[in-house]
């Protein structure tokens, strides 16, 4: 043989490999298809997309606390720009069946983790992940094999609609799902479809001897190429918008809401008062009676259950409630007058009173004492807050464990004392 390779009648001395490589090419110019090179460039285009994509979430998880779904997303995405990368540059050869057999269901099962992340669902999978695993290797053996493509893609098909059902799963259990997860669902739901739909039509569409490179250059798989090409950018945006609103809206929960009981904290029951001068209506303070004590008898684990027991009495109230200092919380009830906002702190008040709890002695009764003031549209809130902290205090000094309305003539709190007028 010839050092410069075989020759071809009709090439003079072009060498055969030569020629064959630059087939594809004439075939492409003659079909009006796009060349090799311009195939390469959006290759590289588009994995510089997922690169860049990639980065943008390793900064924005070092910026909002490390959120450990960026983490997963990051990880796919610079496993999909490896594998855009890897079939640009080494387009039908070994290395790209290789780099597909192998990444592609990593890449979509990092995707999916990212998804349950952001969900709020850290369960795994164990079983999930031992099947795409397995599926790939299997995949990968008969890569290795010789075996013909059409027996070897299949395993791998399946292995990567299982990785992206993974995250379908989890969209679909979430609870409460937002418009914005629907639409997440969907997507993710289109990419495992189109790996599931090669399953049945493979076997039917082309010969068990077809090669990779007429399979892949058919016109049903460049169609599900291109599906996907669109589908799976969009699921890497939704998801990435899903992330970060979650994070913009667990700083913006944090801002309102008390760490401990849930309830909105001080700042925030100030604002609600705010927002509606318009209309009056009435406010209730309430107290936990000798909550110090608790604390001393039977420890602060048990004084913060009870905390939150108490602030889940008031949230079924139905009616805004805040913490508004250690065992001091609030209600307000707009647009409602004095007498039915004693009647909702008279029936929080006998619940309390009624329940045991499991970390105190049984034979210890809690109680709670509630002052009740309402307040007119254009009262400045100091002096809502002033009145009804009035009549608290005169729950306090009546016996506690008792409603106490605020009534004109009532001299409000000075130095820690009051009296009536």
């Amino acid at each position: 043989m010839p050092p410069n390779g075989c020759r071809i009648p009709g090439h003079g001395s072009r060498p055969l490999i030569k020629t064959l490589r630059e087939m594809p090419h004439v075939a492409a110019r003659a079909k009006g298809l796009p060349s090799m090179n311009t195939m390469v460039s959006l290759g590289f285009v588009q994995a510089c997309i997922f690169a860049f994509l990639a980065c943008l979430c390793v900064a924005i998880y070092f910026g909002l606390r490390r959120q450990s779904s960026l983490a997963w997303l990051a990880a796919a995405l610079l496993i999909g720009s490896i594998a855009v990368l890897v079939l640009g540059q080494f387009s039908g050869t070994f290395l790209e069946q290789l780099a597909v057999t192998l990444l592609v269901p990593s890449g979509y099962l990092c995707l999916g983790q990212s998804v349950g992340l952001a969900v709020g669902e850290r369960r795994r999978s164990p079983g999930l992940l031992a099947a795409v695993a397995g599926l790939a290797g299997v995949s990968f053996v008969l890569l290795l094999a010789g075996i013909p493509f059409i027996y070897q893609t299949l395993p791998f098909q399946l292995a990567c609609g299982l990785a992206v059902s993974d995250g379908f799963i989890r969209l679909f259990r979430a609870p409460g799902r937002s418009a914005l997860d629907i639409c997440l669902m969907f997507v993710v739901a289109g990419i495992a479809s189109a790996f599931f739909l090669r399953l049945p039509f493979f076997p039917v569409l082309f010969d068990s001897a077809a090669s990779y490179l007429s399979i892949r250059d058919s016109s049903f798989e460049q169609t599900l190429l291109r599906f996907n090409a669109i589908v799976t950018p969009t699921a890497v945006f939704l998801l990435l918008a899903k992330i970060v609103g979650g994070v913009i809206t667990t700083y913006r929960t944090r801002s309102e809401r008390d760490g401990l009981t849930g309830l909105f904290n001080r700042l925030a029951f100030d604002e609600m008062i705010r927002a509606d001068p318009s209309s009056g209506g009435a406010l209730i303070l309430c107290d936990i009676d000798y909550f110090k004590q608790v604390n001393d008898r039977y420890g602060h684990h048990a004084g913060d259950e009870i905390l939150c027991s108490f602030a889940k009495l008031l949230a079924r109230a139905g009616q805004p409630a805040a913490r508004v200092g250690g065992e001091e919380f609030a209600l307000l009830l707009p647009r409602r007058g004095v007498a039915e906002a004693a009647e909702l702190a008279e029936m929080v008040r006998a619940r309390f009173h009624a329940a045991g709890h499991p970390l105190i002695a049984a034979d210890h009764r809690l109680s709670a004492s509630f002052g009740v003031a309402s307040y007119e549209p254009g009262d400045l809130l100091r002096d809502v807050l002033t009145r009804a902290d009035s009549a608290l205090y005169r729950a306090k000094h009546n016996g506690r464990n008792r409603v106490e309305t605020y009534e004109d003539g009532l001299v409000p709190i000075l130095g820690g004392r009051q009296q009536a007028a």
